[in-house]
């Protein structure tokens, strides 16, 4: 059920009878030459709402910006400062379980989020009472950024925006001002990297590999959505069932 599609008066009486509720959050962001900017939040919403489907879960409005700077030298990418991405994302749950819900699932459609939502999932545990659990939108093992299975998954969800035409297989730049790289490092060390420090498409992944987007395939991309959303109803279930003072944090010495 999506809440967005709803009346307050059923809006009362679907909130007032769970518990678990689902936050799908997302970015708008380049996704190379041939996917849309919207890739992050239109799969975190389209998992989410299968999710919600199988599990008889809410599904609030999807968060479709999110901590996106390190593309910003690709045109029509957005983004928001992690503090208010923090304290939006917050206060979309707060507001949430004003009605009721005092646990949350994020499906989270951008790695560039991840830290900023731990941050919003401790805070709302110790502070408030609130158990939020964060989930991949995709498999946590990928090939890359734009790279063969996300377009995939694309083209499985969304095939009318992916211009396969477009797509491009990028080798990844594989030194910065010649210090050699490691995925999203400079030697053994992290940095604040941009996607341009990684790749000229905007297509990237491991240093000095070849990201081959070309190869995507929709069959493929609808045998990761079935394997991952299968765990992630599993897990919600599982979370259903539990009980919220066993998920809170123990008192503290």
């Amino acid at each position: 059920m999506k809440l967005a599609e709803v009346s307050w008066v059923d809006a009362q009486s679907i909130l007032g009878g769970v518990d678990t509720v689902i936050l799908p959050v997302g970015s708008t962001e380049q996704h190379g030459p041939h996917c849309p900017l919207g890739t992050d939040h239109m799969t975190a919403e389209a998992v989410a709402n299968i999710v919600g489907d199988r599990t008889g879960l809410p599904v609030l409005p999807v968060v479709a910006v999110g901590v996106s700077s390190h593309h910003r030298q690709f045109p029509g990418t957005l983004w928001v400062r992690p503090s208010v991405f923090r304290d939006y994302v917050s206060d979309v749950i707060l507001s949430a379980s004003s009605h009721g819900p005092r646990k949350f699932i994020i499906v989270n459609g951008h790695g560039g989020n991840t830290a900023s939502l731990k941050e919003v999932a401790e805070d709302l545990r110790s502070d408030e009472d609130i158990f939020t659990a964060i989930a991949n939108a995709f498999p946590a093992k990928l090939d890359g950024h734009a790279g063969e299975d996300e377009t995939s998954v694309m083209l499985h969800l969304r095939p009318e925006l992916v211009k396969m035409g477009k797509a491009v297989d990028t080798k990844q730049n594989e030194a910065l001002a010649g210090i050699r790289m490691k995925a999203q490092k400079v030697g053994p060390a992290d940095f604040g990297w941009d996607t341009i420090d990684l790749s000229p498409t905007g297509v990237f992944g491991a240093a000095g590999k070849t990201i081959e987007a070309t190869k995507a395939t929709a069959p493929h991309g609808e045998e990761i959505v079935k394997a991952h959303v299968d765990e992630l109803c599993a897990f919600a279930e599982e979370l259903k069932a539990a009980k919220l003072e066993d998920l809170l944090p123990k008192p503290h010495k």
